[in-house]
């Protein structure tokens, strides 16, 4: 927060507070996964938020080219929805790693994974940053 003193200029950059506001709601995980932890906050203008998720369904594999089925794993909270479609990388337990979608309604889906590589009792962790406004 801008600490004013006389004879300070009002500018549009002293009026932005930067002053970091933690995001307090949380992702929804979907069936066969369950939220392990999440962060988030918002800042000047910035939406970032982590994600981290574990997996106990059934193993997912993907294929010689690396495709899997389209795979709900979450729904974000109104706050962490980004403006448009966006993809980002994921992690899963440090070893692999593949693609998911973001949706304006903020679903995310697990797109696609490392060649033959398999989700089966892991973390999935991912995350992401946006302008808001």
């Amino acid at each position: 927060m801008t600490l004013w003193q006389p004879g300070m200029r009002i500018t549009d950059v002293r009026l932005n507070d930067y002053t970091p506001v933690p995001l307090t709601s949380t992702p929804t995980a979907a069936a066969g996964f369950s939220l392990t932890s999440f962060s988030g906050r918002k800042s000047g203008g910035t939406t970032e938020w982590a994600v981290v998720l574990s997996y106990s369904g059934a193993t997912i594999t993907a294929s010689s080219t690396g495709n899997i089925g389209d795979t709900l794993c979450c729904t974000l909270p109104s706050d962490c929805w980004p403006g448009a479609e966006t993809y980002e990388i994921y992690e899963v337990a440090g070893v692999t790693a593949g693609s998911v979608r973001l949706m304006t309604n903020g679903q995310c889906l697990l797109t696609t994974l490392y060649p033959t590589s398999s989700i089966g009792a892991n973390t999935v962790k991912f995350g992401s940053s946006f302008q808001t406004g």
